[in-house]
């Protein structure tokens, strides 16, 4: 039985950032968008996504992860403190699981479709 997700990143994890080694053993699969439901909060050092219907196609790295990558994934994202791990949608029509922000995000600026490391 095969245990694993797909799993979407948005933020730290992609390739080049800070905090991407915590995706290691994870294989890369692809570049992704999402539909656009999405949109994408600055949280200061890191993004947070938050879905509404009058969103944006966010960009991303999709990547293959097993159950207990995903926990530790779940444990280093803090779900569900401050995310929560939950289904994302893909504008090719797949889906993915997504880290969404789960705080209060009507006062917080919002990032372009692509986030890039500061």
């Amino acid at each position: 039985m095969d245990a694993s997700v797909d799993l979407f990143v948005y933020g730290t994890l992609k390739r080049g950032c800070r905090n991407h080694r915590v995706l290691h053993p994870a294989v890369f699969l692809r570049e992704a968008w999402t539909k656009p439901l999405y949109l994408m909060v600055d949280c200061g050092s890191y993004p947070g996504l938050v879905r509404t219907e009058a969103g944006r196609a966010i960009c991303g790295e999709l990547y293959r992860v097993d159950a207990q990558l995903l926990a530790a994934l779940d444990a280093f994202e803090d779900v569900p403190h401050e995310f929560i791990r939950a289904t994302i949608e893909l504008q090719n029509g797949l889906t993915a699981q997504a880290y969404f922000y789960d705080g209060e995000a009507a006062h917080l600026p919002l990032c372009g479709a692509v986030w890039e490391e500061r």
